[in-house]
């Protein structure tokens, strides 16, 4: 793999996966119980940046959609108050996202 961030955070995802697994596993849970389902999306998220050609509103849009409904799903609705969290949580994790998309490029052109 000639993109060395990539590589070394998939490196890093993997290290991150196998200390979870290992941890519930210890603690007689099942495996995926404290799985980082949000690390996994935050990679894959970004790799819609290295791999089209889109604008930076629409992957923006892309990302604040997805970590929307993430967190609608998996945050519990009580109010609108709830909404209001989850829009500036969804934006938050847009903008991790988007800088780590930037990385990821950038790291492609590295030689």
């Amino acid at each position: 793999m000639k993109n060395r961030v990539i590589r070394n955070f998939l490196i890093f995802l993997g290290c991150w996966f196998l200390i979870v697994i290992g941890v519930n596993i210890t603690q007689q849970q099942p495996i995926l119980t404290n799985f980082p389902w949000e690390i996994l999306l935050i990679f894959l998220l970004s790799l819609i940046l290295v791999v089209t050609e889109l604008k930076r509103k629409t992957i923006w849009g892309i990302y604040f959609i997805v970590f929307f409904i993430y967190m609608l799903l998996n945050g519990g609705y009580y109010n609108w108050t709830s909404l209001i969290t989850f829009a500036f949580m969804s934006f938050f994790m847009s903008a991790i996202t988007y800088f780590i998309g930037v990385q990821f490029k950038k790291g492609g052109q590295v030689k």
